[in-house]
Order: C-alpha cells, then sequence, then structure tokens
C-alpha cells in the first residue's frame, strides 16, 4: 500500500484545485517559507480524520478554508481526495484502488466519502486502524514533533508501540466492550433494585387481591342482574342493526348500479367530447382547405377571363390585320394599275416629247418668226412634263413603301403566330404541371389526414396502455409492499419464536436450555398443541397461565430443571411430568346431559390437536372446561352441570366451578402464544401465494412496460412520418406557387401579343 495521488481544492493557500503524484520512491516538495509545504501534510491529516482545528495550526475549521487575498474571491468550501493503491490489500476493502475525500462548507457542514460513496468519519477512522496511516499514528510528523515524542511519557511511547505493532484496534475494541460490559451490569442492578422493590410490595398486593376478590363476589350478584339487561339491550340493538345492515346494502348496492351508469356516462361523454374535438379539428382543416381552393378558384376564374378578353382582343386584332392586309392588297392592286396607267401616260408623254423635241427641231427654224409665242409654249411643256415626273416618282415611291409594308406585315404576322403558339403550348405544359402538383398536393393532404387520424388512435391507445402500466405498476409496487410486510411479520414471529417471546423468563431459559444442559424438556403446552383460529379466544382463556408450563418426561428431569433454576436466579416455572400427571375428563353422565344442549361448542379437549403422548396433559388442563357458544349458553350448561365444571364462551367469558363468571373485553393483542404458531404457517401459505401473485404482477407490468415501448416507438414512426408528409406538402404548394406564377407570366406574354 503507498500514496499516489492528493487533491487539494479550497483548503488553506490552495485556492484552485491542485493535483500531487506520488510515485514509487521518495517525493520531496521543497519551496520558500509560506509557500504552502506544511498545508500539504495538514490536508493529509486533515483527510484522514483529524478533528482538532489547533493540530492543522488554526484556531477553528473554518480556518482551513481559503478565505481570499487582493487579487481572489474567498470560496465556500474545502475538499481534499487522497488516493491509495491497495493492491496488497493493506486496508480491510475489497479495491485495488481507495479514494478518501473530505469536505467541509462554511456552514459547519461536514461530508466523508470512501469511493465517492458517502460514509462517516468513524468508518475512514476504522479502515485506518491498525494501517500506520490513522489520524493518531506517527506515520505525519511535523515540526516539533519528533522532540516531542522523544520527551513523552511512558504512556505515550506505548501507545505509539501500540500502533507501531497494530494492537490498538484490539485495545479500542476491548476498551468498547469493557464499557458495554460495566452499563449491562449496571442495568442488572437496577433489574435487582427493581425486584427488590416489587418483592416487598408482593404481600400488600395480596391483601389488596383478597379485597379486590371480596369486591369481585359482590360486583357478580350485581352482574346477574346486569346481564339480563345487557342481553335484552343486545338483542334488541343486534335488531336494529341487522335492519340498518339491511338497508346500508341496499343502498351500497343502489348507489354502485347508480356510480357505474354515472361512469359508463361519463365515458360516453368524454369519448363524444374527443369525437367533437376532433371534427371540429377536421371541419377546420376542411374549411380552411376550402377557403383556399375558393381563393384559388376565384384566382383561376379571374385569370381565364383575362385569358378570355386577351384572346378575343387578339381575334379582333388578327381580324383587323387580315382586313388591313386585304385593304392593302387592294391598294397595291389599285397603285399597280395606276402605275401602269402612269407608266403608258409617261411613255405616251415621252413619246409626245419626242415628236415635240422634233417638231421643235423642225420649228426652230421658225424660232424666229414665233420667238415669243414659242418660249410661252415650251415653258408650259416643261411644266407639264416636269408635274408628269413628279407624278411618276411619287407612284415609284408609293409602291415601293407599299411593298416594304406588306413584307413587314408578313413578317409580324408569321412570328405572332409562332410566338403565340409557343405560348400555348407552354401554357397546356403548365396547366398539366398545375394539376399534376394540385393532384399531389390532394393526394398529399388525404395521406396526412389518415396519418392524422392514424396518431390519434395511436396516441389513444399509448394513453390507455400507459394508465392501465400505471394501474398495474401500482398494484405491484403495492403488492411489493404487502409481500414485504408479510415478511418482515413472519420474519418478526420466526425471532420470537426462536426468542421465546412471550413466554417468562424461567420458562425462557429452560427451553433455550433442552436439549443442552436439560434433558428431558418436552416443551411448553403453548408449543404442543394447535388451535383452530375461531377457538383461540376460548382456549387461550381455557388454558390460561397453563399455557407456560412445560412438559417433561419425568419428575427427576423436572427437579434439575427447578435447580438450575434456582442456581442462576432465573425466576421461576411450572413443570408437568408425563410420568404422574393424570388427566380430569368429564364424566359419560355429565357429556350425555349436556351434549344436545344448543349452546355447547364441545370440551376444550376435543377442540385442540396434540401428540396422544400429551392426552395426560392435555386431559389435566382442559378435560373438565366446556366450551359454549355464548354467556347465556354458558349459564345454562353449569346450572345443567350443578355448578361443578369450568365453562369457557368463545368471547373468552368465563362461568367458574361454584356459579362465579368472569368477564368483559377481551384486550387485544398482536400475537399470542397460540395463535403464533398458526399465524406463521399460515403467513407461510400466504407468502407463497403472494409471491406467485407478484410474480405475475412482473410478468404482467413487463409486458405492459413492452407494450408501452413499443406504441411509443409505432408512435414516433407516424409522427416522424407525418413531417415528411408535411414537409412534401409544403415543398408541393412551393412547386403550385411556381406552376402558378409560370402560368401568370405566360398570360401576361398572351395578352400582350
Amino acid at each position: 500500500m503507498f500514496l499516489k495521488r492528493l487533491d487539494i481544492i479550497g483548503f488553506k493557500s490552495f485556492a484552485e484545485r491542485v493535483g500531487v503524484e506520488f510515485v514509487p520512491g521518495i517525493t520531496a516538495v521543497v519551496g520558500p517559507n509560506g509557500s504552502g509545504k506544511s498545508n500539504i501534510t495538514d490536508a493529509i491529516r486533515w483527510v484522514l480524520g483529524e478533528q482538532s482545528a489547533k493540530s492543522l495550526r488554526g484556531s477553528k475549521m473554518e480556518d482551513i478554508i481559503f478565505a481570499g487575498s487582493d487579487t481572489r474571491k474567498a470560496v465556500n468550501f474545502a475538499e481534499v481526495t487522497l488516493t491509495l493503491d491497495n493492491q496488497d490489500q493493506g486496508l480491510s476493502i475489497d479495491y485495488n484502488e481507495v479514494s478518501v475525500t473530505r469536505r467541509v462548507t462554511r456552514s459547519g457542514d461536514s461530508d466523508f466519502y470512501i469511493n465517492k460513496q458517502h460514509c462517516r468519519l468513524k468508518d475512514i477512522i476504522d479502515l485506518f486502524m491498525d494501517s500506520g496511516l490513522g489520524r493518531e499514528a506517527f506515520s505525519i510528523i511535523s515540526q516539533g514533533k519528533v522532540e516531542e515524542i522523544l520527551n513523552s511519557k511512558a504512556e505515550d511511547r506505548r501507545t505509539i508501540f501500540e500502533e507501531a505493532a497494530g494492537v490498538l484496534k484490539y485495545k479500542n475494541r476491548k476498551k468498547k466492550a469493557e464499557l458495554k460490559l460495566s452499563e449491562t451490569q449496571e442495568n442488572l442492578n437496577r433489574v435487582h433494585d427493581i425486584l427488590f422493590e416489587l418483592e416487598s410490595q408482593v404481600e400488600p398486593l395480596k391483601i389488596q387481591a383478597s379485597m379486590a376478590k371480596d369486591y369481585l363476589e359482590k360486583k357478580e350478584e350485581l352482574e346477574k342482574f346486569e346481564v339480563s339487561l345487557t342481553v335484552y339491550e343486545i338483542e334488541d340493538l343486534h335488531q336494529k342493526w341487522e335492519s340498518l345492515s339491511k338497508q346500508l346494502d341496499e343502498h351500497q348496492h343502489e348507489e354502485l348500479g347508480i356510480s357505474s351508469n354515472l361512469q359508463l356516462k361519463e365515458a360516453k361523454i368524454v369519448e363524444i367530447r374527443d369525437q367533437i374535438a376532433a371534427l371540429d379539428e377536421s371541419i377546420t382543416d376542411l374549411q380552411n382547405v376550402l377557403l383556399h381552393a375558393s381563393e384559388e378558384l376565384e384566382k383561376l376564374e379571374g385569370r381565364k377571363e383575362v385569358l378570355k378578353e386577351r384572346k378575343k382582343n387578339a381575334s379582333q386584332n388578327k381580324d383587323q390585320l387580315k382586313q388591313n392586309i386585304n385593304d392593302l392588297t387592294n391598294r397595291i392592286a389599285e397603285l399597280s394599275g395606276a402605275r401602269d396607267l402612269q407608266i403608258e401616260t409617261f411613255n405616251t408623254l415621252e413619246k409626245q416629247v419626242k415628236d415635240l423635241q422634233a417638231q421643235l427641231k423642225e420649228k426652230q427654224e421658225k424660232l424666229h418668226l414665233f420667238a415669243e409665242n414659242l418660249d410661252e409654249k415650251i415653258d408650259s411643256l416643261k411644266s407639264e412634263y416636269i408635274d408628269l415626273l413628279n407624278e411618276q416618282a411619287g407612284a415609284k415611291n408609293e409602291w415601293k413603301y407599299i411593298n416594304e409594308q406588306l413584307e413587314q406585315q408578313d413578317h409580324k404576322s408569321t412570328r405572332l403566330d409562332a410566338e403565340n403558339e409557343k405560348f400555348l403550348l407552354e401554357r397546356e405544359t403548365a396547366l398539366t404541371k398545375k394539376q399534376q402538383v394540385q393532384s399531389s398536393l390532394v393526394d398529399i393532404q388525404a395521406k396526412l389526414e389518415a396519418q392524422v387520424v392514424t396518431f390519434r388512435e395511436q396516441q389513444r391507445k399509448l394513453e390507455s396502455l400507459r394508465a392501465n402500466y400505471q394501474k398495474q405498476e401500482k398494484t405491484l409496487y403495492q403488492a411489493y409492499q404487502l409481500l414485504q410486510q408479510a415478511k418482515s411479520k413472519k420474519e418478526m414471529l420466526e425471532e420470537m419464536e426462536e426468542d421465546f417471546a412471550g413466554f417468562f423468563q424461567g420458562v425462557k431459559e429452560i427451553l433455550k436450555e433442552r436439549g443442552k444442559k436439560l434433558a428431558g424438556i418436552e416443551g411448553a403446552v403453548a408449543e404442543l398443541v394447535t388451535v383452530p383460529k375461531e377457538y383461540e379466544i376460548a382456549l387461550e382463556t381455557a388454558f390460561g397461565g397453563a399455557l407456560q408450563h412445560i412438559v417433561v418426561d419425568t419428575e427427576e428431569n423436572a427437579r434439575k430443571a427447578i435447580g438450575y433454576l434456582k442456581q442462576n436466579s432465573f425466576g421461576r416455572a411450572t413443570f408437568l411430568p408425563l410420568t404422574v400427571i393424570k388427566g380430569r375428563p368429564l364424566s359419560a353422565a355429565q357429556l350425555n346431559l349436556i351434549q344436545h344442549h344448543p349452546a355447547l361448542i364441545g370440551t376444550a379437549v376435543s377442540l385442540v390437536q396434540f401428540d396422544g403422548k400429551y392426552a395426560e396433559v392435555m386431559n389435566n388442563l382442559l378435560g373438565n372446561v366446556v366450551i359454549a357458544k355464548d354467556l347465556k349458553g354458558a349459564n345454562e350448561l353449569a346450572k345443567m352441570l350443578q355448578y361443578r365444571v369450568r365453562l369457557v364462551t368463545l368471547d373468552g367469558d368465563v362461568v367458574n366451578p361454584g356459579g362465579s363468571m368472569t368477564g368483559g373485553a377481551v384486550k387485544q393483542k398482536s400475537s399470542s402464544l397460540l395463535s403464533r404458531k398458526t399465524e406463521l404457517e399460515g403467513l407461510k401459505e400466504k407468502l407463497v401465494i403472494m409471491e406467485d401473485k407478484t410474480a405475475e404482477l412482473e410478468k404482467t407490468v413487463k409486458s405492459l412496460k413492452e407494450e408501452v415501448q413499443t406504441s411509443e416507438a409505432a408512435l414516433e414512426e407516424i409522427r416522424k412520418s407525418g413531417e415528411d408528409l408535411r414537409l412534401s406538402e409544403q415543398s408541393i404548394k412551393g412547386d403550385l406557387r411556381e406552376a402558378e406564377l409560370e402560368e401568370k407570366n405566360i398570360n401576361d406574354r398572351l395578352a400582350i401579343y
């Protein structure tokens, strides 16, 4: 065993966590004065259980907690952990490594741990006792301690040697044992004093008992008259009680029927409310879908009307363009005819010009004669010629412009037709895509609704399973408690049987030593008989103190047992030797006299079970005791038997020989001597049944738990599937919006053209 590691936090000067490793060999800690070297040894001494603050160089235990400095705040606790290598099992604990932790707070609370398990300071001290590391050991020697050891007294040095020799633990145990022995001796002295006081009270108590007997005799005379009145009142109250009990049963039956009907109706109401809530949610979802569909339908209808109007405008524009083309074609034809006419006119005029030029050339000679008239005529002809040229040029330009316009119109019409066809195809594609997306959206929404219904059904099933599981689990815990209570009671009864609880001191000591120091001891009467449950009170009253009488085989063994009690001052006991005890049964005449009486149960000896060899003993104790149903019947039986036998009722009332009666309330006992054995046997049988039922409940709870886990997993899968469907729905809605935007763009382009 050697020290491996020391962890310190908040202890004296160690504000932060510091770990010191100790390797095999010698580990030295060096540093200047005030650096905290001694605090390491103080930490080891403190974690080993040191309780003196002065030994740790402080005035109180709070001083070991770091109090702060100029640069750091104070901490609220100090903790030290010491780790030891225990592979050689130097410490009596089944771990190869042992860590001991001590923690203290400023409030004064202290905690101790061994391997991180909470423990007491005593456990730590006992762990290190005789290991050489205890708080009283000299394995940690501080400054000045060497001189103190050398100058110590012989008694102190003896303590050192005992610690080193490993006998200190046994010496401490010896001191504790001597202390317990002295306390026990003091208790025995007190018991003797009490016995002495009680012995002095015996004689006055005998006088008081005699007075009490006289009082009871007088009181019995009064009770004879009170009994009749009490019996009458009891019978009257019993009849009233029976009547009220019948009424109570009827009312309880009616209440049970009403409560069951109420529960059924409440269950139906809850179910209907759940259905209404589910229908409300479905209606809300459907209304939202309907509203969305209506809005989409209105938008589509509006777009449809816009498209119709645009189509109508396009048709009108197309017709108008065709009309313009026809008009322009006719105009071109007219202009072509006019051009031909102009060309002919031009040719004619040109021919005329040539003729005129010829004439002009011919008549130039006559110029001089007709100079003034000729110039005017030439100017006139030139003007006409220029006008004709201008008209010809205008007709050519107009014809050229018309041809260009016709060509442009043809190109534009062709382009518009092509683009229109393209946009129509794109619109058809967009509409098809939109319809597909809408169909997918409807399918997804239907699946989502079905998934919601499945989820709710699974959730209701899971809640039902959880409720059943919790109910069965609660029943199982109750079964555990009842089983534990039964086991505890069984153990208590067994311990009472083993310790002979309830027996007098002398009887208990004899029973403990039978078969050891004392021979021939058969057992106490209570051990040798078995009594039916319904007759326990009567037979316990019949036996009285005889239940603790001890049955022995011979008188000699009885004398030895009595001598043993006297020798050890263990008290007194009554012994029944089998060789001399004779029975005292009722005579046949007495039995014949009472056997037909309705109140007769039987003789007491006939109601108990025992071994045949104890027949004389049982007949001696119970042979002349008769068990009756009630006190009135017992009085009648006693009168028939001339008050010569003892009669006991089922309630424990007694009619003594001579006619005196004893009775009243029977004090309830937790476990009588007679019933303890019967109760113990019954508990053993009951425990077997309870354990079987508990095992069945455990299987049921385990099965229900597995069903709950399976249902939770299925519910989680449904939820994830629903989330996937939600994501798919959102994606499809996005695709639908894109398709609508694309359709809108196409319609806008068609409207432009």
